[in-house]
């Protein structure tokens, strides 16, 4: 897994996560199986791995992630949006009033990614990975009802969500290329991912 793969190479991780005590059995699941390979790497500094409170659910909440990590953390160079949620057949809308789906698949990244610029200032050449999926193929954005309260269908939200992945995306790589600092973009297959998105509880 990505996290697992990056921590190996020496990578310092934070995990901004909802279920904080999954988020804790994944350190020290990361801790107790470094590959023997890795064991020079790896230095098992408790400060290498650091875990923030976040619920896309909530715009407040993501403020919130994005304040103590501010607060707590000098830069961050790889910002990595892979939290999703899968087609779900019943309608729900956040306490935002966004549907679902959207929220937690995009707005809630949107949001996250454009707070996070001061962190990036530090960070010469770092990078924005978006996790989309090719189920963007078959679907386009009604904007006059993007919150699909008239028309809502579990793949067509979960569809919508990843075709917004991507054109934010492609805005974002066409405006960062105007900065003077390096920020790479990207956006990514969740198919070649591993990745439960259908594990609503992290």
């Amino acid at each position: 897994m990505t996290k697992n793969q990056m921590h190996f190479y020496d990578a310092r991780v934070i995990l901004a996560c909802r279920n904080m005590e999954m988020a804790n059995q994944v350190v020290e699941d990361i801790k107790k199986n470094s590959p023997s390979r890795f064991k020079k790497i790896y230095k098992n500094n408790v400060d290498e791995l650091a875990v923030y409170s976040l619920d896309l659910c909530s715009l407040k909440s993501i403020r919130d992630c994005t304040k103590n990590l501010l607060t707590n953390q000098a830069a961050i160079h790889i910002l990595i949006n892979n939290a999703g949620r899968a087609a779900y057949p019943s309608y729900e809308k956040t306490e935002d009033r966004n549907e679902m789906t959207l929220q937690v698949n995009h707005l809630g990244h949107f949001l996250l990614t454009l707070l996070l610029p001061k962190m990036q200032k530090s960070s010469p050449n770092c990078r924005i990975v978006n996790v989309s999926s090719l189920a963007y193929f078959w679907t386009n954005i009604d904007f006059d009802n993007i919150n699909l309260e008239r028309s809502y269908g579990p793949f067509k939200s979960y569809a919508q969500s990843k075709l917004t992945n991507i054109l934010f995306t492609k805005e974002l790589a066409r405006k960062l290329k105007h900065k003077h600092r390096i920020i790479y973009t990207n956006c990514v297959n969740s198919q070649s991912s591993d990745i439960d998105i259908n594990d609503i509880s992290d």
